[in-house]
């Protein structure tokens, strides 16, 4: 299969020789992007927490990346609004194109730092991988959402990379994807730093005694 460049023959053997995975759910897993686009720099960093736990902390490139939108919005917003607290409001030209380019910006910003910093936590004490805000201890909680999934339903971790085009021009994105035993995808991270895509699959890979499944490079 044709792999995107950079992966290492030796990581690849590695990663899907040491385990033996069910070649018939294999065979049903999509190997299509499952989160088209994606970010051209690296979004999210893994760490272990302690030895019953991995977390995903947004980089220090997200975090600033968040922040520039955050601040220009609400600088414009500072800006547009402040002739209002020094004058009578019945006097000040109300400048509405400068609010809502504020209003855009800022909010774009505050969708990033929840997006970048929302939790997703492997955690073996609870037998579970969590993306929420709040967790919710008691079990009957937990059902049928897709804030929680069983670490026991995840079979594989699963590498795509994506060619893609933009307006300003074209990058690579990798996907990292959990596979569960229903043959379906959950998508973790997806940014441009394979490096650290390849880094986090075989920690998680370790962690969770399952395979890592490469998939091909594809042109968005």
């Amino acid at each position: 299969m044709d792999l995107p460049e950079g992966f290492h023959d030796e990581v690849i053997e590695a990663g899907e020789n040491s385990f033996s995975p069910t070649d018939t759910i294999k065979s049903k897993v999509s190997t299509a992007p499952l989160k088209y686009g994606g970010a051209s720099f690296k979004t999210n960093v893994l760490i272990q927490a302690n030895p019953s736990k991995l977390i995903y902390k947004p980089s220090i490139g997200a975090a600033i990346f968040s922040f520039v939108f955050f601040a220009v919005g609400f600088g414009v917003l500072f800006f547009a609004i402040l002739p209002i607290f020094k004058s009578n409001i019945e006097t000040v030209s109300i400048n509405w194109f400068l609010i809502l380019f504020g209003l855009l910006f800022a909010g774009a910003g505050g969708f990033m730092f929840y997006i970048f910093y929302k939790p997703r936590v492997f955690d073996k004490q609870q037998g579970l991988y969590y993306t929420t805000y709040q967790f919710k201890l008691h079990k009957s909680r937990r059902q049928h959402s897709e804030d929680y999934l069983p670490l026991k339903s995840i079979i594989a971790i699963q590498i795509i990379g994506e060619h893609v085009q933009s307006d300003d021009g074209s990058y690579k994105s990798f996907e990292l994807n959990l596979v569960l035993d229903d043959a379906s995808r959950r998508n973790v991270v997806d940014h441009g730093n394979l490096k650290s895509i390849i880094k986090d699959a075989e920690m998680l890979s370790t962690f969770l005694n399952v395979p890592i499944w490469h998939a091909g490079s594809i042109n968005g």
